[in-house]
């Protein structure tokens, strides 16, 4: 567990804040710290909380949070494909387990912990991590919901709060520690920006952020496939929420 805690505590870390910003802004729609900690614990992607806090909060109807959530949810169908191969050599229960508890900041510590051919990381290892960093972010987000129920947090400025953090995490996406700008990540971006300009100009407003999310999750896994040709893809790994990190969105969800 040690080994575990030595990786797991940098991600556990970045969590707090980001959980305890995601449940505040729940409690704006109404979401307790009981469903705050069951839909942190259920959904396992921070970029999808936020996204159904804020979709809610825009009036968007409930089978177009829906459609939002499973769309840039699809990434996880891409990491469990890399995994896959790996998961052979470990036991049905135990692949099972890490499909379920599935999350980015995980799954890039494992994904280059098995490509370097670290033996001593195990997959019971991997599923500790998976756990620790899940229960460490749905407890943020419990607490950050029964702050928010305590705290009159006004929504114009939980908004700004929201979207100045994902400014951040959008930056910390598109340009790496070396100051590399990730083509991926470039691309999805900007399809998902003149998605949602597109759809405001055409009336279409409620739907904007929606078709944004699925125009950019598809121009990001279109842009992957042109780049994988030549060579495997690297694995990059970042703080913040589940879901909102490292890899494809994030996050740090999250958080």
């Amino acid at each position: 567990m040690k080994k575990v805690l030595a990786v797991a505590w940098p991600i556990m870390l970045s969590y707090v804040p980001v959980g305890l910003a995601c449940g505040v802004l729940g409690a704006q729609c109404g979401i307790g710290p009981g469903w705050a900690l069951l839909l942190s614990l259920t959904i396992i992607s921070g970029g999808a909380q936020f996204m159904i806090s804020n979709l809610w909060l825009a009036g968007v109807p409930a089978a177009m949070i829906v459609m939002s959530v499973g769309a840039i949810s699809l990434r996880f169908a891409l990491y469990s494909a890399s995994l896959a191969p790996h998961l052979q050599k470990a036991n049905k229960r135990t692949a099972m387990a890490m499909a379920l508890t599935l999350i980015e900041e995980g799954y890039g510590v494992t994904l280059g912990k098995l490509c370097d051919g670290d033996r001593e990381w195990t997959f019971r290892q991997a599923l500790a991590l998976n756990v620790v960093t899940i229960l460490t972010w749905a407890i943020s987000v419990a607490a950050g919901a029964a702050l928010g129920e305590m705290v009159d947090v006004p929504t114009a400025v939980a908004g700004f709060a929201m979207t100045s953090l994902f400014i951040y995490l959008l930056w910390d996406q598109l340009v790496s520690a070396e100051g590399r700008v990730a083509r991926g990540g470039l691309v999805a971006a900007g399809a998902a920006v003149a998605a949602v300009v597109a759809c405001k100009l055409a009336g279409a407003a409620t739907a904007a952020v929606p078709v944004g999310a699925v125009v950019g999750v598809a121009a990001a896994l279109l842009a992957g496939g042109e780049g994988n040709k030549g060579g495997n893809a690297g694995v990059e790994v970042d703080g913040g929420a589940p879901g909102a990190g490292t890899g494809a969105e994030k996050g740090g969800e999250a958080a």
